[in-house]
């Protein structure tokens, strides 16, 4: 971790195959909490312990990016996380909050009890109808550290996992909807507890925090691109104009601290845009490619499938059957 430039970052996904894991098996007679990883790529749930066997510990995973969000807390177990190259040990009681983009690794000694929960912006907001910027703004601009949590706070927690795990064995038409919901009861459990009258910064005011800043920026601009409130994307350039910085200096400092260049984080924040606005029937596609920057709907319908697999109208119909 020490020189991220020699590093292969590997995304999390990934790590878990590594670990040996099966994503795609669920056993559905055993309704417990002994799964490793239970659900799919836009929402999941670790159990840390499955993951990482007794006799493989101490176990060091490859360094990791993510294009998801991640709350994780700690019952019983030590280890260390290292986020942005920032190390904090994990110990029993802790609770983690991390965001997409963020370079992570885990070193874990002892585990006995560790569950995570991983979701993306689109899960929440198609299936909760909630906005992230809007109603946990710290997921996006706060650079957490671990937190101490009460016994019975942690068995607040633990209480809504539980449920969440036995939806997610349950094949109900239903079960995003509820899942979603059970995620958002969770996360505004843990804002009350600590981030209460959490506001957002002003996205003129100058951070310290150049990637901080970006992202800052980045979501701000996105929301509003949402709401109709503007009508253009914006290129690094342009962010790199908010920061008074030179656009090959930021760009150096994103790809140096994420992995990634600024167009690529640009491009995923478009497709999230993208998923959101195709899955409202009442733009049609021609709209949404002049809301999010493209010349023509052939170039959207191109770079959208580049990075699903779909075309926007295959995307929307199968998004409309869900």
């Amino acid at each position: 971790m020490e020189n991220s430039k020699k590093i292969k970052f590997t995304d999390f996904f990934d790590t878990v195959k590594i670990m040996g894991q099966n994503l795609s098996y669920v056993d559905l007679d055993r309704v417990d909490m002994s799964h490793g990883h239970l659900g799919d790529a836009e929402f999941s749930f670790v159990n840390s312990k499955v993951l990482h066997p007794d006799e493989q510990l101490p176990f060091v995973t490859p360094p990791f990016f993510t294009t998801f969000f991640s709350v994780g807390f700690v019952l019983d177990a030590y280890g260390k996380i290292i986020v942005d190259k920032l190390p904090f040990n994990i110990k029993p009681g802790m609770l983690f909050v991390n965001k997409p983009g963020e370079l992570q690794q885990l070193t874990w000694d002892v585990i006995n009890e560790s569950y995570g929960l991983i979701f993306t912006e689109n899960f929440i907001s198609k299936y909760a109808g909630i906005s992230i910027y809007k109603t946990f703004p710290f997921l996006l601009f706060e650079r957490q550290i671990p937190l101490k949590t009460s016994e019975v706070f942690q068995q607040e927690l633990k209480t809504i996992v539980l449920l969440i795990v036995d939806e997610l064995l349950n094949d109900s038409p239903m079960k995003n909807q509820i899942c979603a919901n059970l995620l958002t009861r969770f996360l505004l459990k843990i804002k009350q507890e600590y981030w209460e009258g959490y506001t957002i910064h002003n996205p003129e005011t100058k951070h310290p925090d150049i990637v901080t800043d970006f992202f800052q920026n980045l979501e701000f601009h996105y929301d509003q691109l949402l709401k109709g409130k503007v009508h253009r994307t914006l290129y690094i350039k342009d962010y790199a104009e908010m920061q008074q910085l030179h656009e090959n200096y930021l760009s150096s400092i994103l790809k140096e601290k994420t992995g990634k260049t600024g167009g690529q984080l640009i491009a995923e924040k478009t497709l999230s845009a993208a998923k959101i606005l195709i899955e409202d029937p009442r733009l049609s596609l021609k709209e949404i490619a002049y809301m999010l920057g493209f010349s023509y709907l052939s170039y959207f319908s191109i770079f959208f499938k580049k990075h699903t697999g779909l075309s926007p109208i295959n995307y929307r119909k199968k998004s409309l059957q869900l």
